[in-house]
């Protein structure tokens, strides 16, 4: 289980792949329709994908974990038909006013091993 005790800072806890393919692109544009970047990937979906690599790989998780902040450090979009892969590590965790909070950081790489982009997600856990 994922509680905040399991966390270490520095470990690596997985990674997870995408695919920009246009499929998803095009599922995602009927719900956001100004997103569509060409070529590109819509910039919306980089919370997406690292949220999935948050669920794929930090699992399972205590139930009530509450989402603090999510930043992006981006380098560039992402191409339609290019995988991406997710890791994901443990960067820090402090008890502030009581509560628990773990700080997971995501890097994201092309087909390539280029970084596209990195993330840091900060997480109140609830055990």
């Amino acid at each position: 289980m994922f509680n905040y005790d399991h966390f270490e800072v520095g470990k690596k806890y997985g990674s997870d792949s995408f695919t920009v393919d246009r499929d998803r692109i095009d599922k995602w544009l009927a719900v956001y329709p100004d997103d569509d970047n060409g070529d590109l990937m819509p910039p919306g979906m980089i919370a997406m994908i690292q949220i999935q690599c948050y669920m794929a790989c930090i699992t399972p998780r205590p139930k009530g974990n509450v989402h603090g902040s999510q930043v992006f450090d981006l380098r560039r979009m992402p191409r339609v038909s290019e995988t991406l892969t997710t890791d994901v590590e443990c960067t820090k965790k402090e008890i502030r006013k009581g509560r628990k909070w773990v700080e997971t950081t995501y890097t994201t790489r092309g087909d390539e091993g280029d970084v596209v982009f990195t993330g840091v997600m900060t997480t109140l856990v609830a055990a």
